[in-house]
């Protein structure tokens, strides 16, 4: 009886062991609330859902150049300059949109399964997102926007 109640409880745990595996390893800010920039080209790892916690009553601001608007920020299309390092001053962008508090967000991901950042001229990481104008930027810190867990596998939140 003992021995069948190990084997239960061993069964029992590999299944919650393999439970566990499918949600991944949401991002973690560091000191400044800025959300990590990945390696180019890294893959893997990448983080789809997030939501607005950002507590201005206007909403958080999402960016986009207008000579980058016609563009798929993942797309063939899209051209090396956009993802220069501290080239661009996203915060000087024009607002293609706004997000309010609690709203949810997909970000843009690359086809290698890698997350898309772009840092502006001082260095802080910006995420690219999806909306029904295309795509834009919201800044990736820890004020404005945070990952909601998700199904390493399928990329569906788990909250």
């Amino acid at each position: 009886m003992k021995a069948e109640i190990k084997i239960v409880a061993l069964a029992v745990a590999g299944i919650l062991g393999l439970g566990a595996n499918l949600a991944s390893a949401i991002p973690v800010a560091n000191p400044q609330g800025d959300y990590p920039i990945p390696p180019p080209r890294a893959r893997g790892n990448r983080q789809v859902n997030w939501v607005v916690v950002d507590s201005d009553p206007k909403g958080l601001n999402c960016r986009m150049a207008q000579r980058f608007r016609s563009i798929s920020v993942d797309g063939i299309d899209a051209p090396a300059e956009l993802f220069e390092r501290n080239k661009h001053n996203v915060s000087q962008w024009p607002v293609v949109t706004t997000f309010r508090r609690g709203q949810r967000l997909e970000a843009v991901t690359g086809n290698n399964a890698n997350q898309i950042v772009i840092t502006d001229t001082q260095g802080k990481p910006w995420l690219p997102v999806l909306t029904d104008k295309g795509n834009c930027f919201v800044r990736a810190n820890s004020r404005f926007i945070k990952p909601i867990r998700e199904n390493s596998t399928t990329l569906k939140p788990l909250e």
